[in-house]
């Protein structure tokens, strides 16, 4: 969540509410397998992060379990806090990719017990069981822990789950979810990914692991009788690649096809992979819609990302897509502003973007880069001081003009420039595709709140880069204006002019 003008609302994927938050609802299940009583408390659902309504429920409980991105982590500590008002004594213990990689300042700073770091299908429970017997907290792997002097110790690591504990896990509780509140229904295939991506906070980055076809689909047939309490009736497969083998991917949807299950699905693909034209001739009837990475439109920066793909396979894919008469059904997503590229490397990528869509007709997403809290990018600013887990900690902290300067080469004046070739690209698409968004970039909000059109034209000169590291205020303790309602909807008109 985030303040927009003087409220505080849902933001990005929690906003939209695309697919419910798996492990939230899988450990759930996990706790009951193991003979505890659990309450999912699915503040995303709610739109919330208000928890008075569910204040009994925190006096009578002997654990809370609180799961947060980086993006969540502000919200996650204001419902932290909520917890502490309400009963000072039970435990917290903190999951997910934010608490995993920032454990020992998390336990520091907060008023928290226990955070478990990965995986915590096995932890998790363990907790449960130390809790209960009053055991030593020792053999629980995963954990990093307080002792009653203020000690961060920190668990070793268990082994990975294999694919095969993977696939027999319990399914995850969706007999808990809200009806009419998700679009669809999330289940994963495989675990991790098998690259390692330098923009990419992606656990489990160089270890994939896959579930079997047949036990993939056992899991996904069983999972059908809660599809109607989605918006959409669709499936989300949340694997970080779903096709990276084609051929399994492939008998996961011959399975589907020979067991008579016709399923609309959604999922993440590389553009390698949808070269096999088995596999696009195969899953092309199952595919409601899918992404593909294709981050940069030069061989170079997609050399530098660490890609393992080129512009040759990125067009190719797009090519063989159109071929099948399923390209509109590809997002094909794109960084702008990686922190090595100038002005005219972005434009290669907005050029090269523009071209896949003209040729082709695939849907085209420009996203404005950002640091993200476990990648290789990131670690290497933090080791240089440009950042620091304490920035994640407040609201407003992506709006933070340190985060948008620090990671640019690119001066505000020819930030516009761009703005200006992308503007005109939507114009030509909006002819060609009235009523379709084939091309999506929203204007990078910080470019229009801290320098905006006007100013740049009225001092009839282009501002700096170092101008704007100048401006920019690293702490995001202090107050960051929020864009009003009416700048948003102004911004949101021109999205769609």
């Amino acid at each position: 969540m985030d303040y927009l003008g003087p409220k505080l609302l849902p933001i990005a994927q929690d906003a939209t509410r695309n697919c419910p938050p798996y492990g939230l609802y899988l450990l759930a299940a996990i706790l009951r397998r193991a003979g505890h009583d659990v309450t999912v408390l699915d503040l995303i659902a709610a739109g919330t992060n208000d928890i008075a309504p569910f204040q009994r429920l925190f006096l009578n409980a002997d654990l809370v379990g609180v799961t947060a991105t980086s993006l969540s982590w502000p919200t996650a500590r204001d419902v932290v806090r909520q917890i502490r008002a309400v009963n000072t004594r039970v435990p917290v213990v903190l999951g997910g990719v934010h608490p995993t990689i920032f454990d020992a300042y998390l336990l520091e700073r907060f008023p928290v017990q226990y955070v478990i770091r990965g995986e915590a299908e096995v932890a998790l429970p363990a907790l449960c069981a130390a809790i209960e017997r009053k055991r030593g907290l020792e053999a629980v792997p995963n954990l990093s822990w307080k002792t009653k002097e203020g000690k961060v110790v920190r668990n070793p690591i268990g082994s990975l789950l294999t694919p095969e504990q993977i696939g027999r896990s319990p399914l995850p509780a969706f007999d808990l979810l809200p009806s009419g509140i998700y679009q669809s229904l999330s289940i994963e295939s495989s675990r991790g990914c098998a690259f390692d991506c330098s923009f990419c906070s992606t656990s489990y980055r160089q270890s994939w692991r896959a579930i079997s076809p047949e036990l993939f689909v056992d899991r996904l047939q069983q999972l059908l009788p809660h599809l109607p309490k989605t918006t959409t009736r669709v499936i989300h497969i949340v694997d970080d690649e779903f096709s990276i083998n084609t051929k399994r991917a492939a008998a996961i949807i011959r399975l589907l096809a020979k067991r008579g299950v016709r399923l609309h699905l959604v999922y993440d693909a590389r553009a390698r992979d949808l070269l096999d034209a088995e596999f696009l001739d195969v899953i092309a009837p199952y595919t409601n819609q899918f992404l593909v990475g294709a981050e940069c439109g030069y061989d170079e920066g997609l050399q530098r990302i660490g890609k393992q793909t080129t512009c040759a396979h990125l067009e190719a894919a797009a090519s063989k897509l159109h071929e099948r008469g399923i390209a509109e059904r590809a997002n094909f997503s794109f960084i702008l502003g990686l922190p090595w590229e100038s002005k005219r490397e972005i434009e290669k990528t907005i050029e090269f973007a523009s071209h896949l869509y003209a040729e082709y007709g695939v849907k085209i997403l420009l996203q404005s880069y950002s640091l993200i809290p476990g990648s290789r990018l990131w670690q290497n600013e933090r080791e240089k001081f440009v950042v620091s887990e304490a920035m994640y900690d407040d609201y407003g902290f992506f709006r933070n003009l340190h985060f948008w300067s620090s990671s640019r080469r690119v001066s505000p004046a020819e930030a516009w420039e761009l703005e200006d070739l992308v503007d005109a690209l939507q114009w030509l698409a909006h002819l060609a595709h009235p009523g379709k968004k084939m091309i999506q970039h929203p204007i990078p909000w910080l470019l229009s709140r801290y320098f905006p059109r006007s100013m740049l034209e009225s001092n009839g000169c282009a501002v700096g880069l170092e101008s704007l590291r100048q401006v920019a205020h690293p702490a995001p303790s202090l107050p960051i204006p929020a864009p009003s309602e009416g700048e948003i909807s102004n911004e949101k008109r021109k999205e769609e002019r």
